[in-house]
């Protein structure tokens, strides 16, 4: 809508999980290295945890990219049913086992043929849980548990990466024979201000856009606003960006971010 007057080939700041957007902030590049790391390495179990929006999903879609490079079976887990046969099924199927009506020892030993099948063929498997506090029922995370026994020759047949809001450490907590299971914690931060301006300006170039178009009263403006927070700071880029644009500006200034900002709060209550 707002693309030809920015002279933008698409909008830059939806909030998809289209990783060509992936803005690798230091933090969110550590987060990267410590999972490639405990999976190349085969660790059992990963944490990684983050307020919403600041970016976990993002992270765990470019993880699968990266792996998809490294012999490595991706199998990714996303909105987990709490209920522990449901969930079994769920990671069944993402691996390629037939499951719909599959009882829970058929549905664990066609897990396990699967994962012996990948790793006799020199292929890690990994299994990656997004938004995994929503599981809440201490049995489906007792499955998983039961899943990290799975091995061959000594080594475990699957890492397990675990994402979610920070509620998910003392979710864990309660669950002993998993949480002693992660090898490996990361909590991702909200941007820094410095971070923040450079990821605006980051989502512009791959558009062909001008990295001048906010005002750098604007941008400090937008992480004031956001907090740091990517999920945020695109929402208010964009409104900012469609503001601009109905009123002809040229560059975004702070009082079109504030506008935008006032916009953004009256959704919110509605």
């Amino acid at each position: 809508m707002y693309e030809q007057h920015w002279k933008l080939k698409v909008k830059p700041f939806e909030n998809d999980q289209n990783t060509e957007f992936f803005y690798q902030s230091r933090e969110h590049r550590e987060a990267l290295v410590r999972l490639l790391y405990a999976i190349m390495e085969s660790k059992g179990c990963v944490l990684l945890t983050g307020e919403p929006g600041c970016g976990k999903t993002f992270v765990l879609h470019a993880l699968a990219n990266e792996l998809a490079e490294k012999k490595v079976k991706v199998a990714m887990v996303k909105n987990p049913s709490g209920d522990p046969i449901d969930l079994l099924r769920q990671i069944a199927q993402t691996f390629g086992v037939r499951s719909a009506h599959a009882a829970k020892s058929e549905l664990v030993a066609g897990i396990e043929q699967y994962l012996a099948y990948y790793r006799e063929r020199g292929i890690r498997a990994v299994l990656l849980i997004d938004d995994a506090d929503m599981i809440g029922n201490d049995r489906a995370y007792e499955e998983l548990r039961l899943l990290m026994n799975l091995e061959q020759g000594g080594r475990p047949l699957l890492t397990m990466v675990l994402a979610g809001h920070p509620r998910l450490r003392s979710i864990l907590r309660e669950i002993p024979g998993l949480s002693q299971r992660i090898a490996l914690t990361y909590a991702i931060p909200a941007l820094s201000e410095d971070e923040s301006i450079r990821y605006v300006e980051y989502r512009l170039g791959r558009v062909n856009g001008k990295t001048d178009i906010f005002e750098d009263r604007a941008l400090r403006e937008i992480y004031r606003a956001s907090g740091g927070v990517p999920r945020l700071i695109n929402h208010l880029c964009d409104l900012s960006l469609l503001v601009g644009a109905s009123e002809g500006r040229q560059v975004v200034d702070a009082r079109v971010v504030h506008k935008a900002r006032n916009e953004f709060r009256e959704e919110l209550h509605q």
